[in-house]
């Protein structure tokens, strides 16, 4: 299961810390330094040491701004080309480097240029000295959210960790915790999803404003999935069940029950999940209700299920799907109603071994006809095998077809029957049975000579 988010829309925290005042401002004053409303809000060490952010020259300033109305007006082109100027410059200071190459890092965002604004970041980094350290940290951390986009998971991660090391813990959000899960998920590092989804789940239970999601918990089910931890697969798809009751979580916790060995659960779940119609849309589960209810002892049932299904065109009337209802059928004593969904089964799968079942249910029934039908179709489908069992049901079918025109007094087809499975048999005693049937066939050629007078 792959959980990448590509980052569309990703906040713009970092770059915006360099957007600058309309107006001039004096030589000498910072863009950005500590007392700025994003060095305010950015995650960092509480005891970080402050730093000295250099002045910014007139000349440095007015391009700068010069690039950030071009800017405003969607000319790139002629930032850049400001920008560049500005940073060929040998007078230019680290502090006035960094802005340019953060406005340079907006413009490649805009232009959806990840790998441009991965550059433009990286860029400042190298002057890390002159800009405060809540900037610093911030582009980290957007650096390891660019690369997670770009799939670069382990330079994404490198990033995470430098950050992290830094970070005053208390200050880590939900929303930290959140992306550092889904990069450890996407790394195939379970252990390490479980720790920070786990991790933003009490914190926003901790926190008024904060909901929990349910796509977190769909992480952790995942994750625990991927280990092969199945009882806590359960445990969490139980509180998926309870906060947001959707079908699939009904079928997925009546799935993991049946794989702990807990089947009486699982069936009752499935059949809850099935009267609250959470199944109707899905044949195969459809189905599975109705074997349930064969492994249960109730055929009956499962026959009701899948006729209503066929009924409501939510099941397919496939071979394999009329054989179920047939069997369900047979095991509930049903025999008539048995025969039509397994004769559709059998003619559409071309079974020689369901084709004989039904012979001999048909027998039983006292429909002669239909049996010789039915072993016709068994004597064809296994015509030209030269598998030994595939063999000894042609003789058996054959001695049936012999019985079944002895029923319908059909006596000249009986004695053809039975002469062709004494040719098909192979051993002493098939032999002996064949002549048995002969000699009961015989017998009621007088019996109904006698009665005819």
């Amino acid at each position: 299961m792959k959980m990448i988010k590509t980052i569309k829309s990703l906040p713009m925290a970092v770059a915006a810390a360099a957007i600058l005042a309309a107006a001039p401002m004096p030589e000498g004053t910072p863009i950005f330094g500590e007392n700025t409303a994003f060095a305010q809000q950015a995650p960092a060490k509480k005891d970080q040491k402050t730093r000295k952010v250099p002045a910014m020259s007139l000349d440095a300033h007015k391009k700068i701004q010069k690039a950030q109305e071009a800017m405003d007006v969607q000319q790139f082109v002629e930032a850049k080309e400001i920008l560049d100027d500005l940073l060929e410059s040998k007078r230019i200071n680290d502090y006035e480097r960094a802005v340019a190459w953060q406005l340079k890092a907006m413009i490649a965002f805009e232009e959806d240029n990840t790998q441009a604004t991965i550059g433009a970041y990286e860029q400042i980094l190298r002057f890390a000295e002159s800009i405060p350290e809540a900037l610093e940290m911030n582009i980290i951390y957007g650096l390891a959210q660019l690369y997670y986009s770009e799939e670069n998971f382990d330079k994404a991660l490198e990033y995470v960790n430098k950050w992290e090391s830094r970070i005053d813990p208390t200050l880590i959000s939900v929303s930290h915790q959140q992306f550092i899960a889904n990069l450890h998920y996407v790394r195939n590092e379970f252990e390490g999803a479980l720790k920070y989804i786990y991790a933003a789940i009490e914190t926003a239970k901790s926190l008024d404003t904060v909901e929990v999601k349910e796509a977190w918990y769909g992480l952790a089910l995942s994750s625990h999935w991927e280990l092969g931890q199945f009882e806590k697969v359960r445990d969490v798809l139980e509180i998926l069940l309870i906060n947001w009751p959707k079908p699939q979580y009904w079928i997925q916790l009546a799935g993991i029950y049946q794989e702990l060995g807990d089947e009486p659960t699982s069936y009752s779940l499935t059949e809850a999940a099935y009267k609250q119609g959470f199944l109707d849309d899905k044949e195969t589960q459809l189905v599975n209700v109705a074997q349930i209810q064969l492994a249960r002892g109730a055929p009956i049932k499962c026959a009701w299920i899948l006729e209503k299904a066929f009924k409501e065109n939510r099941v397919e009337r496939s071979p394999q799907n009329e054989k179920t209802l047939g069997q369900c059928y047979m095991m509930a004593y049903e025999y008539e109603k048995a025969l039509p969904p397994l004769s559709k089964a059998a003619a559409g799968e071309k079974d020689g071994d369901l084709w004989f079942q039904i012979g001999q249910v048909q027998m039983q029934l006292g429909h002669y006809k239909d049996a010789v039908n039915s072993f016709d179709n068994v004597l064809n489908t296994f015509k030209n095998t030269k598998d030994t069992k595939e063999k000894e049901k042609r003789l058996s079918a054959m001695m049936s077809r012999g019985q079944a025109f002895t029923e319908l007094k059909q006596f000249k087809d009986a004695h053809e029957a039975f002469k062709d499975a004494k040719r098909m048999a192979t051993d002493r005693k098939d032999k002996r049975m064949v002549t048995q049937w002969e000699k009961y066939l015989r017998a009621e050629e007088e019996r109904e000579k006698m009665l005819k007078g």
